[in-house]
């Protein structure tokens, strides 16, 4: 057969972990391809960046499932099914309606999102709509660079997001430092652990030091935000210090985030793990570039063009 589209391998990877095998991603390309009995033509295929198509498409599906959890990470690189996946795997049998089903899980588990105004939501109902109605993919090359420049960037804040949490929280203050140091704050350095009293890395401003900016980091996961005790803890130990730099994984309490912008003895940045891993990606840390694409347009000043 043929090489399935990418909607149509997102079920089919999903129903071969019915098994519960524990696979990595390597072992679930190389189970597909036996399943479908793939021939050598088209394993052959290749994207136009080198890539097996059948392998890039295992490969996402696996990406996919996981953020909607699906899929569970037994530990780096190993997945298997969970119970909602093995119930989806169950009630599923039309590729196209596990497609919008996945979807939908993924936008709703994003751990970023936090509800949206009525206005989004009549948005994504009216999108939802298009799709069913066969509308979807019915938007100009440009739109469509554009969402895909947008998704493979989402994709590496989360793999960003999920490295960080997997190191220890030495790595990550050291990370933070690195971050605002790459983002042309000063030179920093972390604290000693042992004795940081609350803060986890110095930027020195000025070559005398004279107008440091103090930072905590705090390694959470998604799900657990940064209260106002947490911020108010920080702010203590800025002491005589006019600026400082607040970096989670997770995210803040909508009551932390308003004590900080009234906190009248010094500046206090938040960023959350979103904003973080925006700025690794625009600052180039923990990432490196793959490949470089020069969209053109036609020169109406050659061309006399009005």
């Amino acid at each position: 057969m043929s090489v399935p589209t990418q909607t149509e391998m997102d079920l089919i990877v999903l129903k071969l972990m019915l098994d519960g095998e524990k696979r990595t991603r390597a072992q679930a390309k190389e189970a597909i391809r036996q399943q479908l009995g793939l021939s050598e033509e088209d394993c052959s295929l290749k994207t136009s960046s080198g890539v097996r198509v059948y392998e890039s498409r295992v490969g996402w599906s696996v990406s996919y499932l996981s953020r909607a959890e699906m899929f569970h990470t037994v530990k780096r690189g190993l997945y298997e099914i969970t119970d909602f996946g093995r119930t989806c795997a169950e009630q599923y049998t039309d590729s196209k309606e596990f497609y919008y089903f996945l979807k939908k899980t993924i936008a709703e588990r994003n751990p970023w999102k936090h509800g949206g105004s009525e206005s989004e939501a009549q948005t994504s109902k009216e999108e939802n709509e298009a799709e069913q109605t066969g509308q979807e993919g019915e938007v100009s090359p440009q739109e469509q660079i554009d969402a895909a420049f947008t998704q493979l960037n989402d994709d590496l804040q989360e793999a960003l997001l999920q490295s960080i949490l997997e190191k220890d929280p030495t790595f990550f203050e050291q990370l933070v430092v690195d971050l605002l140091v790459k983002m042309g704050y000063g030179q920093g350095l972390p604290t000693q652990v042992s004795n940081d009293g609350g803060i986890d890395g110095i930027i020195a401003t000025d070559a005398l030091g004279f107008d440091p900016i103090y930072v905590q980091a705090k390694r959470y996961t998604p799900g657990n935000t940064v209260g106002r005790p947490e911020l108010q803890g920080f702010a203590g130990a800025l002491g005589s210090i006019s600026r400082g730099v607040f970096i989670t994984t997770s995210s803040f309490a909508k009551s932390a985030v308003e004590w900080a912008s009234h906190y009248p003895h010094a500046t206090l940045v938040l960023i959350d793990g979103k904003r973080l891993t925006e700025l690794m990606v625009q600052y180039d840390l923990g990432v490196s570039t793959e490949r470089v694409y020069r969209i053109k347009r036609l020169d109406g000043d050659y061309f006399g063009d009005e």
